[in-house]
């Protein structure tokens, strides 16, 4: 069989075809993304103008609402009466047309009467915007286009009497125009409004101040608009204008204000002009490149005919294990089937053919077979990265190189933080996902030659090679916990996601992997309890605090059995009739060898163990006994505080749990004060609201304990469905002292008397304290003022030696000054 259209032949009328069609496509594409940098360009002028009127705007705002905060208290300690702060706007009036640029004001009074200002020059929507800010208590902010465009801003001011005025500030747009303007960089720039379309085309109408000047240039660009331009085009992507040779793009912003628009006039005749030179440039390159390579190919395809032929004679040999005749050439020839064009590759395919079937069947099984039994030896399936067994024999090889080159020998232990929310909110095939790209950007923060491994769940592994200084293994550290702060998109849900990391390092050869290993996983739980997004590096103490912490456990599982917990009670009593409200219950640990033991040693240590749930409804349950045994008494009035732990508010069983406890007790549900701290409540607010929903819904009552130490957000008390909040002693020890913390405590009773909830006291000490608690209109108190924790055991002689009439009786009222009123929400 005779070779009739060579393999070169054909390769080259391949090859040559595809070369023009590529060398044509990347042309057209070059061309046409050269076309498209003037509309990515208008896109991100739009951007960033958009951005820079946004900041402009609020900056500018934020500036008026700074002046009228302190304008209206200077010279003053006190809040201004309604005449002061009249008179104060009258002489700042000057002051705040020249630095503001004000072009009007009006002051509206408590009663939202207007008490100054042109009423015939006021816009209809200004009694609206009154109206809304001094509901909201919380500045207002509008834009106004008719022949001109100004702001209005609406403030909230304090005056005597905790009374609120609303002052209303207008202000051209003239200011934000001109820094808009220097920002941009634009040619030309105006406010128009929208009126529909002309005869010619679209009719836009300025309503900005310009000069002469400037306005017979905008308008004769706008006059020389393409007929079919439109508003939405103009804002998207801009038109393009030929005036006096130059390259005009105009372009729309859309303003708050339907139909009105901030016109851009950009020169980009530099840039057509750049478009055009590239364009010619691209079409020139592309044709000389392909009739340049298709004279090198033409060249260097015709010399592997010959080669091509003397391949196909001896590849058959290689099917026979015949290797030896192989090397040194063979006259061995096949009987060719009949084809119509026969070539060169025609024949080296035949060849091949023989040889898969012979060799190639063989080697792939067993490759095949090898590659599956080393991946599932020594490979995570879901992240592809080395698994446990493949982790811990490079840390044990490298202990040795490192420690053997006078280096260290560093891992990093690492989990991502309440990774369990997701599996449990989101389902395993969502947690896959994000432990994949997790992976992933561990794996892009670290060096290429160090390793990175997953151990299972969601804790990975990480070995450094080449360390020769601790801070080097600390800059990696960093990095791992920098690529977190972005957020992880999976199935277009953003998580955001951090990662707590326990650092060993070692240059002792004798060190063992799994002894590295053990110490960074000891140091990564340091880390966690930083709240996350935190690394921490191992040292011996944290090994002991570990055995204190495994010791402490096992003692108190001792202890639950052993009946060694016990409650103290804690009085809350009314601060205006000394009436005792009822109990906080504590828990006490005395160990029969160790006495007693704190709750600030133990419930630390015991927080994130599974005993702690343990011995949270244990509490809970004792509690509820105690409560029982005062109603059997005759104090069937009095509730129980209990607190709940993050863990046990988070427990889904708990509602089921504590209806059964309040019907084996026989208690009243509104009897049952179960207070979470700030902290418990937002980490996750929407299942918050629900869980505290379903307490209330029962008839319990809710109480936020400690405020003022965490969020302390008006945003979140009032979406939180709460019966009491309790300010922490940390702000009542210092009120006496510290103006700050008087005002905190005052503004705090406030807020929450204002919103229906109970205010309670903590830590209250002295009879002055109780005495300006007293003056800020609070509820409830406890404290050692009133009576230390009441262990449970003395509990019924303390009542009857300290209640009379319902009234607790041994409180120091010296000095206290507490006015005997009601107190009504």
């Amino acid at each position: 069989m005779k070779v009739k259209v060579s393999v070169t032949t054909k390769l080259l009328s391949i090859v040559v075809a595809m070369m023009l069609t590529v060398t044509v496509a990347i042309a057209v594409m070059l061309i046409a993304q050269s076309q498209s940098n003037i509309e990515q360009q208008h896109k991100d002028f739009q951007l960033k103008n958009q951005r820079q009127m946004a900041w402009m705007d609020e900056l500018f705002t934020v500036r008026l609402l700074v002046w009228v905060e302190t304008f209206s208290r200077w010279g003053h300690t006190e809040t201004l009466s309604e005449q002061e702060l009249l008179n104060a706007l009258k002489e700042s009036e000057d002051a705040l047309n020249v630095s503001l640029q004000i072009s009007d004001m009006w002051l509206f009074n408590a009663d939202g009467k207007l008490i100054t200002g042109n009423r015939e020059k006021m816009p209809a929507f200004i009694p609206e915007m009154e109206q809304h800010t001094r509901d909201q208590i919380r500045p207002q902010n509008r834009f106004d286009c008719r022949e001109m465009c100004y702001r209005y801003v609406t403030a909230p001011i304090m005056i005597e009497d905790q009374q609120i005025a609303v002052l209303v500030l207008s202000s051209s747009f003239g200011e934000l125009l001109a820094a808009l303007s220097q920002f941009s960089s634009a040619y030309k720039i105006a406010i128009v409004r929208y009126e529909g379309y002309s005869a010619d085309n679209i009719d836009l109408k300025i309503v900005s101040q310009l000069s002469n000047q400037n306005q017979q240039i905008v308008n004769s660009v706008l006059a020389a608009t393409p007929s079919d331009a439109t508003t939405e085009g103009m804002v998207e992507r801009g038109v393009l204008v030929k005036q006096d040779k130059k390259r005009l793009l105009v372009s729309l912003l859309p303003m708050s204000e339907q139909d009105y628009y901030i016109l851009f006039i950009r020169d980009i005749t530099a840039v057509v002009e750049s478009v055009n030179a590239y364009q010619n440039m691209v079409i020139g390159t592309a044709i000389t490149l392909f009739f340049l390579f298709t004279i090198l190919l033409l060249l260097l395809i015709h010399q592997y005919k010959t080669k091509l032929l003397q391949l196909v004679e001896r590849l058959p040999l290689l099917a026979e294990h015949r290797y030896q005749e192989f090397s040194h050439g063979s006259s061995f020839r096949r009987q060719w089937k009949d084809k119509l064009f026969p070539d060169e590759l025609d024949l080296l395919e035949e060849t091949a053919h023989n040889l898969a079937e012979r060799l190639e069947e063989q080697d792939s099984k067993i490759a095949a077979s090898n590659a599956q039994l080393e991946n599932m030896a020594m490979f995570d399936g879901l992240t592809g990265l080395p698994n446990r067994t493949m982790m811990t024999f490079q840390i044990e090889k490298h202990i040795v190189n490192a420690t053997r080159d006078q280096g260290l020998a560093a891992v990093l232990f690492l989990d991502l933080d309440d990774f369990k929310k997701v599996n449990d909110s989101h389902g395993h095939d969502v947690g896959d996902k994000l432990i994949h790209a997790a992976s992933e950007r561990i794996a892009n923060a670290v060096g290429e030659h160090d390793l990175v491994g997953r151990f299972g769940g969601d804790e990975f592994v990480i070995l450094l090679s080449k360390v020769r200084d601790k801070s080097e293994v600390e800059a990696v550290a960093k990095s791992v916990i920098n690529v977190f702060s972005r957020p992880i998109q999976v199935d277009s849900l953003p998580f955001y996601v951090s990662t707590s990391i326990g650092v060993a390092i070692t240059n002792q050869p004798e060190t063992t992997a799994m002894e590295l290993l053990r110490h960074a996983d000891i140091a990564m739980y340091e880390a966690k309890a930083l709240k996350g997004a935190s690394f921490k590096l191992y040292d011996a103490s944290m090994n002991i605090k570990v055995m204190r912490k495994v010791e402490l456990e096992r003692e108190a599982r001792v202890a639950l059995r052993e009946n060694q917990f016990s409650l103290a009670l804690q009085p809350q009593i009314s601060i205006d009739t000394f009436r005792l409200e009822g109990f906080e219950a504590l828990i006490r640990w005395y160990h029969p060898v160790k006495g007693y033991i704190s709750p600030g040693e133990f419930i630390p240590m015991l927080e994130n163990t599974p005993f702690m749930l343990e011995l949270d409804y244990w509490v809970l349950t004792r509690s509820l006994r105690i409560l029982n045994e005062l109603n059997i008494s005759g104090y069937s009035e009095l509730k129980m505080a209990i607190n709940i732990s993050a863990a046990q508010f988070s427990d889904i069983t708990l509602p089921n749990f504590l209806a059964q406890q309040l019907a084996l007790y026989e208690l009243a549900p509104d009897k049952v004060e179960l207070e979470l701290t700030e902290t418990a409540l937002v980490s996750d607010m929407d299942s918050a609201i629900d869980v505290c929903k379903a307490l209330q819904d029962m008839g319990c009552l809710v109480a936020i304990d400690d405020f003022g130490t965490g969020y302390s957000s008006l945003s979140y008390l009032k979406s939180l469905p709460v019966d009491y909040v309790k300010i922490d002693q940390s702000f009542i020890s210092g009120m006496l002292d510290n103006p700050e913390d008087a005002n905190i405590v005052e503004s705090t009773i406030a807020l929450v008397r204002s919103l229906g909830r109970t205010v309670i006291a903590e830590g209250v000490e002295t009879p002055e304290q109780l005495g300006k608690l007293g003056e800020f209109y609070c509820h409830q108190a406890q404290g050692y003022l009133i009576s230390p924790p009441i262990p449970e055991a003395q509990l019924w002689e303390r009542l009857e030696k300290n209640v009379k009439d319902g009234c607790w009786q041994n409180v120091d009222k010296r000095n206290a000054g507490i006015s005997q009123h009601q107190f009504e929400f």
